[in-house]
């Protein structure tokens, strides 16, 4: 009776950790590629006004994707304001332009918007992600610019130091203006220039750290392959992406990445235990993945995933007293977290 009761437990316990700790994978839509037709659609902008996104308009196309309640969308927008500034006035009635956005209800964003556009700007509430998910759209802020026939010329997601080039020159490809790149080349050198390796890969790993609270682990895995590539030499991003690579199932390869990790103290060391042995259970190598999550408690006792992936050991193992345990003490430490 105490084996069932136990067993019973244990399996209300890994149910709550389907939601406290997910290892599923999601499948969100992909971002549309540069290459590919913009997906036709219609709404109404925050003045009541129609805007209809249709490839057969003729019209060079720009959508923005900001948030109010974020710096790095004001920023990107007196970008994309300074790129058309510099466009002659009489081909800025060739461009239809439309920021999708969340929280419209931030007037004093909604209005610096509407008092320094160039030109007619529809802002469009999409508060339910429902165009995001159309395009497959997840970074704020993204901005996406199409030709006159609908194709996609550019998908600019962040806002980096290349951004404001990038979509001014994409711009005027678009509308055939000739585009003397000299000078944005000279600045974004001095951008780059002060712009530190590890700055760099830090806004990448927080953007990966964002997806993945939201599930969105394939795009999170993207964006955490990116810091590694600026900096391959960083624990923390190694660790970052080993982790998520767990999470996808990528077993093989969270082992590869994270055994050569040189960890300098206890929490990375813990953590590239974790790693391993969550990787290791994932192939079924449960007496060393046990051994791994063994060492990083010891190494540091406060991580609730150690004590996760071993209770998922035991549980295999069918040694339900214990499987009970490692579970119920993961619970405690994340509730003693939050």
């Amino acid at each position: 009776m105490k084996t069932t009761r136990s067993i019973v437990l244990a399996a209300v316990v890994v149910l709550i950790f389907s939601t406290v700790i997910s290892e599923g994978v999601s499948t969100p839509p992909r971002r549309i590629p540069e290459g590919a037709l913009v997906p036709e659609f219609s709404a109404v902008d925050t003045t009541g006004k129609p805007f209809v996104c249709r490839r057969s308009s003729g019209q060079v196309l720009i959508l923005a994707f900001l948030s109010s309640e974020k710096k790095r969308s004001l920023e990107a927008v007196e970008d994309i304001f300074g790129a058309l500034s510099s466009i002659p006035p009489e081909r800025l009635t060739s461009l239809e332009i439309a920021f999708i956005m969340q929280n419209v209800d931030n007037r004093q964003f909604i209005e610096s918007i509407q008092e320094k556009a160039p030109t007619v700007v529809h802002i469009l509430d999409d508060d339910q992600y429902d165009i995001w998910g159309r395009l497959g759209v997840i970074a704020t802020p993204t901005v996406l610019i199409c030709d006159r026939g609908g194709k996609v010329l550019c998908v600019k997601p962040g806002h980096a130091y290349d951004f404001a080039p990038v979509v001014k020159s994409r711009l005027f490809q678009a509308l055939e203006i000739p585009y003397d790149d000299g000078a944005d080349k000279a600045a974004t050198v001095r951008t780059v220039a002060n712009s530190t390796v590890s700055a760099r890969a830090k806004r990448h790993l927080q953007m990966a750290q964002l997806l993945a609270r939201k599930d969105k682990i394939s795009s999170a895995i993207e964006q955490a392959q990116m810091a590694y590539e600026i900096d391959p030499n960083s624990p923390k991003v190694a660790l970052e992406l080993g982790e998520l690579l767990c999470r996808a199932g990528q077993a093989q390869k969270a082992i590869k990445l994270v055994s050569s990790v040189a960890a300098q103290n206890n929490r990375d060391k813990a953590r590239v235990n974790l790693a391993l042995g969550w990787a290791n259970r994932q192939i079924g190598k449960l007496e060393k993945a046990e051994e791994f999550l063994q060492q990083g408690i010891g190494q540091d006792p406060t991580l609730p995933r150690l004590y996760f992936e071993l209770g998922r050991i035991y549980q295999q193992r069918k040694d339900s007293e214990k499987a009970m345990q490692a579970y119920f003490r993961a619970l405690q430490l994340i509730y003693q977290e939050d």
